[in-house]
């Protein structure tokens, strides 16, 4: 629909576009879930009393030079001492913080799940983190509260000045990460702890000193807040927390709220949040910590949903580069990521990666230029299209390939939508959908993947509904509406005659099936055509009606006696439904609202037809005697 004049013109195609991708990528996952669940029943023992028996082991790769830490701590573990006593222990014979949290990883990785039981790594992770040190966690969290009781308490009976209570303020602040940094080293936890409310407790005094006295600018303001994060960042990377430096990103990522900015600076923020993005990345680089880029998307969207709902300032043209930069980023370390990670778990980098592209999609869609749009969108298209063949070709992974094809996709879809509309963009949908189909086949070889992704052809069939209602066929047959139609009835038999040579000889009932429905799609196409390219050329609408259920009934008899003669079910219902359709037709409708010379010519016709059938089932009658004697 188009909205009032001077605003864009938005097309519906899209929506349905990016949902049947995304159905399709579900479809692909679950398939592989499926196809894995069965290696793993074929695989599994087949005495069940025998694999009842045996208990789930989780083999987890450790360093050797920690076996010596591991043995000690299970040792201790054993006799019921605590872990901070066991880390007091191992600290106090020369061993270093890091070791000890990677230990005691491992410690945990290694004790076997209930039956029935999540993985604590992944379900419980938050829960463990909240138990351990729960005390110091609390003590925390009620000094961060006493101690702005205590500084309104001050401030309101003036025992010292604006300037004195901004800098106790921060040397308090500076004091908890000393605090942090000097604990961190023998038990990383509380160490943790104490560096985020050093941090928050800056954040929040550098807040109440731009927000209450006007002190700083909103620039030095924010520089303050940055060190006293990058400090926490540092420390979660020389001593491996990775809860810690996902804080110190969150922080980062508070701190350009509180600068209370009288004028907004766009431009400033989002090169503030690129340095923060950036600083994640290496992060990341060094310690593997996948998530923590997954956590820098969503900190970057969430500052661009202001400019994508309202794109409205002076600063978009800027803006949109600064999109660029943040995509190209994200998608050069996801794919690198993806590239050397050796793991089996990679969703974190897809959903990196789908996020990735519609964040980038969002962006020149709200901002870009209108006639530059369809350009800018081909040529991202390109970058992630090249990025799923490489990844496929090098690591032999479907999912990153389904999920970078998947973008790739959508991009194709909207920058079709921005350049055409109507009849035209379905033809475009159809085309675009069949050489999808056809090139994954050929990148994987695997036919149900090809099959999934003729779904994509769901959006156009919805758009010719508009083609077959349209006011073009009171006017003549050829026009847009005619080509919508002919082209996905040419698709549809197309697809159908493809994915039949490609599984001649194949006993598959799914394929068989699907290739039915292509089948008919391209038949019910065919036929929607020749009725409406009827009735627009003749004068005589029951001339087109009578010529038009006369084919179907001719067809209907020829695929029903080719299905009854070669045993083909599939032949001899598709022929049973469309004449049974023809007879309803003639009844239900025609009987009605036709001539009575039209119903003559016709009922006669057809009935000539339908008597006809006697004279072939007695001929195969015939054939058939000689033998049976």
């Amino acid at each position: 629909m188009c909205f009032p004049e001077g605003e864009a013109c938005y097309d519906g195609g899209v929506e349905i576009f990016l949902f049947v991708v995304a159905l399709i990528l579900f479809l692909n996952l679950r398939g592989r879930v499926q196809k894995l669940e069965q290696s793993i029943k074929k695989d599994a023992p087949k005495d069940a009393s025998a694999s009842s028996s045996l208990q789930p082991q989780v083999v987890v790769q450790s360093s050797p030079h920690l076996e010596p830490l591991l043995a000690y701590a299970k040792q201790q573990m054993a006799q019921g001492m605590d872990k901070e006593d066991i880390e007091s222990s191992l600290v106090a014979n020369g061993w270093n913080a890091s070791d000890i949290e990677k230990g005691f990883s491992l410690l945990i990785a290694q004790v076997p799940a209930a039956p029935g039981q999540a993985n604590p790594a992944s379900s419980s992770r938050f829960l463990e983190w909240l138990k351990e040190d729960w005390l110091l966690k609390l003590g925390a969290l009620f000094l961060l509260i006493g101690f702005g009781w205590l500084t309104s308490y001050a401030f309101l009976n003036n025992w010292i000045g604006p300037m004195g209570r901004i800098a106790l303020g921060i040397i308090a602040g500076a004091l908890f990460l000393m605090l942090g940094w000097w604990r961190i080293k023998k038990f990383v936890h509380q160490g943790g702890v104490f560096l985020v409310l050093g941090s928050t407790i800056i954040l929040l005094t550098v807040f109440a000193a731009r927000e209450i006295y006007q002190f700083f600018t909103p620039s030095s303001a924010l520089a303050v807040m940055f060190l006293s994060t990058a400090f926490v960042a540092l420390a979660s990377v020389k001593y491996n927390s990775k809860s810690l430096s996902l804080a110190s990103l969150v922080l980062a990522g508070i701190a350009p709220l509180l600068t209370s900015s009288p004028s907004p600076d766009y431009i400033g923020l989002f090169a503030y949040l690129f340095v923060v993005i950036l600083g994640a990345i290496w992060i990341v680089a060094l310690t593997g910590w996948r998530e923590l880029t997954t956590a820098a998307l969503l900190l970057i969207s969430f500052y661009s949903l202001p400019h994508l709902f309202s794109p409205a300032s002076a600063d978009t043209g800027t803006l949109l580069l600064f999109a660029y930069a943040f995509a190209a980023v994200f998608f050069l370390t996801n794919t690198a990521g993806i590239l050397k990670s050796q793991e089996k778990d990679i969703f974190p980098n897809l959903v990196t990666a789908a996020g990735n592209g519609l964040f980038l999609l969002a962006w020149i869609m709200a901002v870009a230029p209108d006639e530059w749009q369809s350009l800018i969108i081909s040529a991202w298209m390109v970058v992630f299209s090249v990025g799923a063949f490489l990844i496929f070709k090098v690591t032999q992974r479907r999912e990153p390939f389904y999920v970078y094809a998947g973008i790739g996709i959508a991009m194709l879809a909207a920058a079709t939508s921005a350049e055409l509309h109507g009849a035209t963009l379905a033809i475009a949908y159809t085309i675009e959908s069949a050489a999808i189909v056809l090139v994954a086949y050929s990148v994987l070889r695997d036919i149900k993947i090809a099959e999934r992704a003729s779904l994509l052809l769901i959006v156009p069939v919805v758009l010719s509904a508009e083609s077959i209602n349209s006011r073009a066929w009171d006017i003549g047959v050829i026009h847009e509406d005619f080509f919508v139609l002919l082209t996905l009835a040419l698709t549809f038999l197309g697809l159908c005659l493809f994915f039949s040579i490609q599984t001649r000889g194949i006993k598959d009932t799914e394929s068989e099936q699907f290739n039915g429905i292509l089948l008919t799609l391209g038949s019910v196409y065919s036929y929607a055509l020749l009725w409406l390219s009827l009735h627009a050329a003749l004068e005589s609408d029951n001339a087109a009606t009578t010529i038009s259920l006369i084919v179907y009934t001719i067809i209907g008899i020829i695929t029903y006696f080719y299905g009854l003669t070669n045993e083909q079910k599939g032949f001899r219902l598709y022929g049973g439904v469309l004449i049974g359709f023809v007879v309803a037709r003639l009844f239900l409708v025609d009987v009605w609202i036709m001539e009575l010379g039209g119903k003559i010519v016709t009922f006669f016709l057809m009935g000539v037809l339908l008597m006809s059938t006697a004279f072939l089932r007695k001929k195969k009658q015939v054939s058939i005697l000689p033998n049976q004697t």
